[in-house]
C-alpha cells in the first residue's frame, strides 16, 4: 500500500492513542486459515527479506506465486510480447525493468530487473469466456529499504510486511483456488504486481503490455492489506453506484457476512485499482485500513487476523461471482 503524508499523521495519532494492533490468533485455524497462515507466513519470513522489488526475496515471491498456480493447473495469462520478451506462450511471468530514477531512489541495491505473476482461470460459458474479471494484488514490500518505512533508523530493520501485502496475495492465491474447482462464466484473470511500493509500476506495466484487449476486462478487484479487519470495518475503493447495491446484495447470501463500509474513490492512488480506474475499467478496491504497524518491521504474520482475512477472502468470491456470472457488465463512472 502506497503512503501518502496524509495517512503518516494519521497513523501517528493512532499510535498515539494506543496500540491497536490484532493480537495472535489463539483459536485453531480451519483450513482455509491455515492455508492464508501458511502462505502468509512464507512470504513475510526471514527467508525472504521483505520483497523489496529487485532482491532475491522478491523474485522467490514471484516463483512461489507461480508455483501455486502451476500447481492447479491454471494457464500462464502472457502471450506473443506482453510477457516482457520477445515472445511467449502461456507464461506466467511478465517480465519489466525499473528506471534509473525508481533504482537509485530505494536506499539498498536492487537489480532493475523484477516480473509481474498472472494466470486464467477460462470461463465456463463459452459465450462470454472472453470477457475478464481481473483479481489482483502486489507482492513486493520495502526490505531492508527506509525510504518509505516508519521505522527507519541506522540499523537496518527487515520489514515482512505480512499484511502489505503478502495478505492481499494469500488472499488471491485462496481465490485461485476456488475459481480453479468451480469456474465462473466469464474468465478471471489472477495478477500479481511487483513495484507498487515505488509507484504502482508493476500494475502499470500489466496494463500498458495488457494480455487481454482492455475493453474486455469487466472489473479489476483489487486487495491490499486485508489482514487486519477490526470492528468489522471494510473499505472500498470505487466510483462505481451499482457496486453499492451488488456489495449490499451478496453480503446478505447465506450465511450473512456483516461489515461496515466506507466508500473512497477509486482513483486514489494509495494502490494498484488506481491503474486501473484511470484506463476507466470499472475497480472495486478493498482494504482493512492502516494500523501502527504500518511499513515498520511488526507487520509480522502473528498479528494477521486469519478470521477476519477468510471473511474477506469470502466476500470477494461472492462479489466476483455476481459480476463473472451477471448478464450486464458494469459500466465505468469513475
Amino acid at each position: 500500500m502506497r503512503i501518502t503524508r496524509r495517512v503518516v499523521i494519521a497513523s501517528l495519532l493512532a499510535g498515539i492513542v494506543g496500540c491497536l494492533a490484532t493480537l495472535p490468533q489463539l483459536d485453531p485455524l480451519n483450513p482455509v486459515q491455515s492455508r492464508l497462515h501458511s502462505d502468509i507466513a512464507y512470504l513475510a519470513s526471514p527467508e525472504l527479506m521483505g520483497r523489496l522489488t529487485g532482491t532475491p526475496g522478491n523474485d522467490s515471491a514471484a516463483a512461489f506465486i507461480a508455483k501455486r498456480y502451476r500447481d492447479l493447473g491454471l494457464i500462464g495469462a502472457f502471450n506473443g510480447t506482453s510477457c516482457g520478451q520477445d515472445k511467449c506462450e502461456n507464461s506466467l511471468y511478465q517480465y519489466f525493468r525499473l528506471t534509473p530514477g525508481s533504482v537509485s531512489e530505494v536506499d539498498w541495491p536492487i537489480d532493475d530487473k523484477t516480473q509481474n505473476v498472472a494466470a486464467i482461470v477460462l470461463g465456463a460459458d463459452y459465450r462470454l469466456r472472453g470477457e475478464f474479471v481481473v483479481i489482483g494484488a502486489h507482492f513486493d514490500h520495502l526490505g531492508h529499504s527506509t525510504v518509505y518505512a516508519r521505522d527507519g533508523s541506522d540499523y537496518r530493520f527487515v520489514h515482512p510486511g505480512a499484511d502489505d501485502n503478502a495478505s492481499g496475495t494469500a488472499a488471491v492465491l485462496e481465490l485461485a483456488r476456488r475459481f480453479a474447482e468451480r469456474p465462473a462464466r466469464r474468465s478471471i484473470v489472477f495478477a500479481n504486481f511487483s513495484a507498487e511500493e515505488l509507484g504502482l509500476i508493476g500494475s502499470q506495466v500489466f496494463v500498458e503490455r495488457i494480455p487481454v484487449a482492455r475493453d474486455s476486462i469487466v472489473t479489476m478487484v483489487n486487495l491490499d492489506m486485508v489482514g487486519r479487519l477490526r470492528g468489522d470495518m471494510l473499505i472500498f475503493f470505487s466510483g462505481e453506484d451499482r457496486f453499492h447495491a451488488l456489495v449490499d446484495s451478496v453480503e446478505h447470501l447465506q450465511p450473512v457476512l456483516n461489515f461496515r463500509h466506507q466508500w473512497q474513490s477509486g482513483r486514489r492512488e494509495v494502490s494498484d485499482q488506481a491503474t486501473f480506474a484511470h484506463r476507466h475499467i470499472p475497480v472495486l478496491g478493498l482494504f482493512t485500513d492502516y494500523h501502527p504497524d504500518y511499513h515498520r518491521s511488526s507487520d509480522i504474520v502473528e498479528r494477521i487476523n486469519f478470521p477476519g482475512l477468510e471473511k474477506v477472502v469470502d466476500f470477494t468470491e461472492r462479489f466476483v461471482r455476481a459480476v463473472a456470472d451477471g448478464r450486464d457488465r458494469p459500466a465505468p463512472r469513475d
